[in-house]
């Protein structure tokens, strides 16, 4: 059994939030995180320019590093086009491989083993199987 208790002289006030309170609050987060990241940023660039072995400009950090013409066994020039121009030094390379197979020559001399071209050769050993 449960008696409800009212007493006519004490009245629930309306539920308003404080707006202008809580806005203020998260404009003043929003403000310090931006000010904080600001400030983060300038202190990381900082200690990046001193930890750079050139100093502060990028440029004089990259002056040293030119390409190398041969990198853990691979030679760097099949990959630039300025070696030898629009071509490339692979296309090139691969030109005189089809030149090479394609032509009549001495493989070794001594021996005689003579080189012929690849279609030729292909076509003889088409020839054999058959």
């Amino acid at each position: 059994m449960t008696t409800h208790y009212r007493r006519p002289d004490v009245r629930q006030e309306e539920d308003l939030l404080p707006w202008r309170r809580i806005l203020a609050v998260a404009f003043a987060v929003v403000v310090i995180f931006f000010i904080l990241g600001v400030w983060s940023w300038v202190l990381l660039r900082g200690r990046e320019a001193e930890l750079r072995p050139a100093g502060r400009s990028l440029a004089r950090a990259r002056e040293g590093f030119e390409p190398r013409g041969v990198v853990a066994g691979v030679d760097q020039r099949v990959f630039q086009r300025e070696a030898v121009g629009e071509e490339g030094f692979g296309k090139m390379l691969n030109r005189r491989k089809r030149e090479e197979l394609g032509r009549f020559g001495w493989a070794d001399r001594g021996r005689g083993i003579v080189q012929i071209p690849i279609e030729d050769a292909m076509n003889l050993v088409v020839e054999e199987s058959r």
